[in-house]
C-alpha cells in the first residue's frame, strides 16, 4: 500500500511556512513515521529556496509538489490526508483549515493569526516557528487514532460554524438588534 500522507494546500510562498513543515517532517521520518508530504498548490514566490530544502533535509522521494488543484477536486485530497497541515505565519481568514475539517482531516495549525478562531477546539494548534512543536503535534495525531477519531468528528461542526448561511443569519440578527434599540 501506498505511505499514508500530510497534506498542505495553498499557493508556495514565504508566509505559509513551508520550510517549518520540511523540517517537521524530517523529524517524523526521523522518528519512524514515514509519511508523504503532498503540498497543494501553485507555485509563488521564493519557490527554489524551498526546492532546495526538500533536498538539503534528504526529502526528495517524501515531498510531493502537486501544483494548483481544481476546488473540485480538493475534498479527495483532504479526506486522505492522515493530517492536514497549515503552519502559516500569517492568514487573511485560512480557508484550508475549514475545507479540511469538513471533509473530516484533522487538522494541525497555527497558533497566531485568524487561525485560532476558525480551528476553534477542532484542531492541534502550534508556534509556527517551532519546527519541534509541529512535528510532535502531528505526530500526536498519527499514532493516537482516539485523538485523530475526535478531530474529525469535531471537524465538519466546526466548518459550519462559517458556513454563508450562518455568517448571514447573524449578521441579519445583528442588524435587527440594532435597528430594535432604536436611534
Amino acid at each position: 500500500p501506498a505511505r499514508p500522507y500530510l497534506l498542505m494546500v495553498g499557493t508556495l510562498e514565504p508566509r505559509k511556512n513551508h520550510a517549518v513543515a520540511l523540517h517537521a517532517l524530517a523529524r517524523l521520518k526521523a522518528a519512524g513515521l514515514p509519511h508523504r508530504l503532498v503540498i497543494a498548490g501553485g507555485r509563488g514566490w521564493l519557490f527554489e529556496p524551498i526546492r532546495r530544502l526538500v533536498d538539503e533535509l534528504g526529502l526528495a522521494d517524501d515531498v510531493i509538489f502537486g501544483g494548483y488543484v481544481p476546488a473540485a477536486d480538493l475534498p479527495a485530497l483532504y479526506t486522505g490526508a492522515a493530517c492536514v497541515l497549515l503552519p502559516s505565519l500569517y492568514e487573511g481568514f485560512g480557508f484550508p483549515v475549514l475545507e479540511a475539517m469538513a471533509c473530516a482531516a484533522p487538522v494541525v495549525c497555527s497558533n497566531v493569526s485568524s487561525l485560532p478562531e476558525v480551528a476553534g477546539d477542532a484542531a492541534l494548534l502550534v508556534d509556527p516557528h517551532d519546527p519541534v512543536a509541529l512535528a510532535d503535534a502531528v505526530a500526536l495525531v498519527l499514532t493516537q487514532p482516539a485523538l485523530a477519531d475526535a478531530m474529525r468528528a469535531l471537524g465538519p461542526p466546526q466548518a459550519a460554524c462559517f458556513r454563508w448561511e450562518s455568517c448571514a443569519a447573524e449578521t441579519a440578527a445583528l442588524y435587527h438588534a440594532v435597528a430594535a434599540d432604536g436611534p
